[in-house]
């Protein structure tokens, strides 16, 4: 399956069912160049998501870290992680997305594989994301393991459900082993927490005037705190954030709707349509008129 958007609601939840009720989980050929955006925006999901890139270098931003995964490496993304991908130089770059709810790895409720291992593991820091470089044997089987869950996702052959799940189990096993903390706890729980709240708050009021004391007040933190956090999640600052938010909105009125661009420009938040038009051109390299033209 490909996919070439994200939809998220305005607390960057992702929208996209994964899988189904009954089956959870989902592998998705992600080509960047084909991305409305020609990136996949800040957003985050209750799923656990496996990635392996299949050409170019794509940047994955998750937990404060930036990730610089070259063709044949990979990375994890715990549950619940507020994320971001762009490609590097090649605008074509591809990887597998592979997003599995938790549910296929706990069993029933109560059981000994939730309480014992996928609770503690999706709260623990360690494992919020994690490199998959290749270098250790473990990682090569979690990397070997995304490339067959997708074939089998394809074929749908009788059975293939359980051959998933066997493979899933293993991956989850060896990020278990390998990836987890000692018991020790830091503030990135937290952090990440508040920033998905920051998200929802920016994401409900990006059209009118936020000020960092509005975006505090929602976490009830301090300005100087939420700042803080906010960098140490996404690696930007939250006016960073909001202008590149403002102008992603305005990129999808663009092309959803014949809205002129002056109403476009205040409609997402910006006091002009100069200055619009202006950061616009930085971060997409064409300007509005061309972007909706498909320039």
């Amino acid at each position: 399956m490909q996919i070439y958007d994200i939809q998220i609601d305005s607390r960057q939840h992702e929208l996209t069912r994964h899988g189904t009720p009954d089956f959870p989980l989902a592998v998705y050929r992600s080509e960047m160049d084909k991305f409305v955006l020609g990136y996949t925006p800040w957003h985050w999901h209750e799923e656990l998501q496996f990635c392996l890139v299949l050409n170019g270098t794509v940047c994955f931003r998750a937990d404060g870290r930036e990730f610089h995964v070259p063709a044949g490496g990979g990375v994890y993304i715990n549950s619940g992680i507020p994320h971001m991908a762009k490609p590097e130089a090649a605008p074509d770059s591809t990887y597998l997305c592979l997003d599995a709810g938790p549910g296929l790895l706990r069993g029933f409720a109560g059981s000994v594989f939730e309480e014992k291992y996928v609770r503690p593991c999706l709260a623990d820091p360690a494992m919020a994301a994690v490199a998959l470089t290749g270098e250790a044997d473990w990682q090569r089987k979690i990397l070997s393991g995304i490339t067959g869950i997708f074939n089998l996702n394809e074929e749908k052959r009788p059975g293939y459900e359980y051959e998933i799940l066997i493979r899933l189990l293993g991956m989850w096993l060896g990020l278990m082993e390998n990836a987890r903390s000692d018991g020790g706890t830091d503030s990135r729980g937290q952090s990440n927490a508040a920033v998905q709240v920051m998200l929802r708050y920016i994401g409900e009021n990006y059209g009118g005037r936020i000020t960092v004391e509005d975006i505090a007040a929602a976490v009830s933190f301090s300005a100087s705190e939420c700042c803080r956090m906010f960098r140490r999640v996404t690696g930007e600052t939250i006016f960073s954030y909001l202008n590149s938010y403002r102008l992603e909105k305005g990129a999808v009125l663009l092309r959803s709707t014949a809205l002129p661009v002056t109403d476009i420009a205040y409609e997402t938040g910006f006091c002009s349509a100069s200055y619009f038009i202006k950061q616009f051109k930085k971060l997409f390299s064409v300007t509005p008129r061309q972007y909706r033209a498909g320039a």
